[in-house]
């Protein structure tokens, strides 16, 4: 037990806001990949959280069949024929919108949508339901694969703290044999995330956007062999008048943010101008590059800078899942 209380979230929190510089590029890369893989499949970010709504679902009647049946393969391998034989309960709009954080006109709305366009299904009986297409076996696997991947590659830089010595592929193959057991517990953490920023912004756009340009100031950070803390990074000056190192890498155009993301160009201008007026971000007149401004974040009031104490939620919500994880991978070594 003495073993397991290492592992517990107020320690991986503590890792994590401690190691920020070093640890949080790994999270912010994979959720950036996330994000925009919703964005481009499914066409917006609210309609794709709805989809992850009922994708959790499915996992947890999948988790369900061990209540009856301890040898019940939770595995990827067989996630294909476990799906199929999942009979979904019905779901209030009310219970959607309350998960998401999606206003209940905007649920309905997205949800017709989403039947429309086959991206979920509608029985006879009105029950909504999601299921990935047969057709789409290929495609999903490969998805997951890159997910799992990116998942496994953050949990490692994490591992390394508690001396675990586990490899990625390791880790990957952990996810793969439990995979609806982990991906309940990891869709229900996005679902978290995604609503805490649907909140804030009401404009999930601004969430993905706004991610590119953290990306970015992180990795130049991390290059810089400043302290890593995330008071330190809160610290950092990135302006171009009052940089505390060189910030030609710092920055990042509008053109880019839209080929990573998939969102149009014009609206990632537009939602980046929002964040100037925050004062969180600063585009350099001659570069049109974007770059953020940490030490404002902190001076920044609370009402009119949402992103502080966002970033501080985000580690508190994914410290529960790592430590989930990590307790896993110190068992089974």
């Amino acid at each position: 037990m003495e073993g397991f209380k290492k592992f517990e979230k107020k320690n991986i929190e503590k890792i994590l806001l401690d190691n920020f510089i070093d640890l949080m590029p790994a999270f912010y890369e994979m959720e950036s990949s996330f994000l925009s893989g919703i964005y481009k499949r499914y066409g917006d970010l609210e309609g794709g959280n709805i989809v992850i709504f009922f994708a959790k679902d499915l996992h947890l009647e999948i988790l369900r069949k061990r209540e009856i049946n301890l040898n019940f393969s939770l595995s990827l391998d067989e996630f294909w024929n476990n799906h199929k034989n999942i009979i979904q309960k019905k779901k209030k709009i009310i219970t959607i919108a309350k998960s998401t954080g999606l206003p209940r006109e905007t649920t309905r709305r997205k949800i017709l949508s989403l039947i429309k366009t086959k991206h979920i299904k509608k029985t006879e009986k009105n029950t909504v339901f999601w299921e990935p297409d047969s057709k789409s076996k290929d495609s999903y696997l490969k998805i997951i694969g890159e997910q799992i991947n990116s998942l496994s590659k953050f949990i490692f830089q994490q591992s390394k703290f508690f001396s675990l010595n586990i490899p990625v592929s390791k880790i990957e193959k952990e996810i793969k044999n439990n995979y609806s057991f982990y991906w309940y517990h990891y869709l229900n953490t996005q679902l978290q995330y995604i609503k805490l920023w649907q909140v804030r912004f009401k404009d999930l756009e601004m969430l993905l956007i706004g991610l590119q340009t953290l990306i970015q100031s992180i990795t130049c950070l991390k290059n810089s062999n400043r302290s890593k803390s995330f008071d330190s990074f809160l610290l950092s000056k990135m302006t171009k008048s009052t940089a505390t190192f060189d910030v030609k890498n710092a920055g990042i155009s509008a053109t880019s943010i839209s080929e990573v993301t998939g969102i149009p160009r014009a609206n990632c201008i537009r939602k980046l101008e929002k964040y100037i007026k925050m004062k969180i971000i600063e585009k350099d007149p001659v570069t049109k590059r974007y770059n953020l401004i940490p030490n404002q974040m902190k001076s920044a009031p609370s009402h009119a800078n949402p992103i502080l104490d966002g970033i501080r939620n985000t580690i508190n919500i994914f410290s529960e899942f790592s430590s989930i994880l990590l307790k896993s991978l110190n068992k089974s070594r």
